[in-house]
Order: C-alpha cells, then sequence, then structure tokens
C-alpha cells in the first residue's frame, strides 16, 4: 500500500506534490548541519555534560518519533506543521546523540588503560565508523519492514520506542557509573586509613 510509505505517506495525508515532499525533509538535514557545530562547541569546552547530552539527545529522538506520526495511542491528527517540527527536532536530537559520542568514546578507552595517541584514535575512529554504518543498514531495514506490515504512525512509535528504551539504559548506566566513581576515592581512603593506623599500632 503505497499509504504505509513516508514519502507517500506525506503525499497522500498533506496532498503534496513530489517537490515539496523533499523540501519537506530538508527539516531533518538543516536542522542536523546547523546545530552539529555548536554542539560539538559545546561538547569541547564542556567535556562533563557530554554523557548528559547524550541522554537528552536519546529522549528528543524518542519524542520525535513519537509525535512524528503521530501516535495512533495520543489521538493527535496529523498536521504538516507538525510532522515538520518533529523532522528538526530529530535532526537536532540526532546531533546531540552523535556529536557528543565520538570523544566519550576516546576518553572512556584512555580511562580503561588504552594508550593514548594514534593507535587508539584508529580504533576508535574504526569501531565508531562500523557501528554508525551498520546502523544506517539495519535502521531503514527494520524502519522499512514495520511500515510495510503496520503503517507509518506505528513504525514511528516502534523506532521511538527503540530509541526510549537505548536511552533509559544508557541514563541508568551513566547514574551507576557516577555513584561508583564518588565511592572509589571514600573507599581508597578508608583503605589508606586502615593501614596507616595498623602501622601505628604495630609500631
Amino acid at each position: 500500500d503505497l499509504k504505509t510509505k513516508p514519502i507517500f505517506f506525506l503525499s497522500f495525508q498533506f496532498n503534496l506534490p513530489a517537490g515539496y515532499v523533499g523540501l519537506v525533509f530538508l527539516g531533518l538535514a538543516i536542522s542536523y548541519s546547523l546545530s552539529s557545530p555548536l554542539l560539538g562547541i559545546v561538547s569541547d569546552k564542556m567535556p562533563t555534560i557530554r554523557k548528559w547530552l547524550l541522554v537528552l539527545g536519546g529522549f528528543g529522538t524518542a519524542i520525535g518519533f513519537f509525535l512524528l506520526g503521530p501516535a495512533p495511542i495520543l489521538q493527535i491528527k496529523s498536521e504538516l506543521w507538525l510532522f515538520v517540527l518533529m523532522l528538526g527536532l530529530i535532526g537536532f536530537s540526532l546531533g546531540m546523540s552523535g556529536i557528543p559520542t565520538f570523544p566519550e568514546i576516546l576518553s572512556c578507552a584512555i580511562e580503561r588503560g588504552f594508550e593514548e595517541g594514534l593507535s587508539t584514535l584508529g580504533l576508535v575512529s574504526g569501531l565508531f565508523g562500523a557501528v554508525w554504518s551498520a546502523g544506517m543498514f539495519f535502521g531503514p531495514t527494520l524502519g522499512g519492514y514495520t511500515v510495510q506490515k503496520l503503517n507509518f504512525p506505528w513504525a514511528s512509535v516502534i523506532q521511538g520506542g527503540i530509541a526510549l528504551l537505548a536511552t533509559l539504559l544508557m541514563g541508568l548506566y551513566f547514574i551507576i557509573e557516577g555513584v561508583q566513581k564518588k565511592r572509589s576515592p571514600q573507599v581508597a581512603e578508608n583503605e589508606s586509613n586502615s593501614e596507616r593506623t595498623l602501622l601505628l599500632n604495630q609500631s
């Protein structure tokens, strides 16, 4: 059914000619390209907030996909302005999720004992490129399959649900990691004090 395809969904839903459909989808590309330099500067200047940029970007992506259709359970009428707005939100959120990812992976690798140099940079770059390319393949494949089996609104809900689940798991991991890092200096200090007390008692 042509009405289930995203491009033809716009044509049937809003009676748009093919040229205008292409312009509508520019909303995602423009918002991503305009926000990427700004998000890159923020990521470099404030590395401590990179993780939460990833989380906020994930939530923004989920919201964008839930309202792109929009989700049938929300009982919201599909409007062209809402579709364009959500494409813009998804583009901006993808920038928040994608731009800080590479430097954050590099920082994590160095923290885990990898040598800081070109070898680690090449390893991280290759891993990032491989995962990104895999997503560019499996994402459209899964999206096309769900659109064919269901329809465009429900396919958007499923992709938004995947983004939401990944974001919740990532946020939970960051919280646990932060708690463990706060406890580690205290544990090390307590162990040092215990050893010092034991040496004093022995002397």
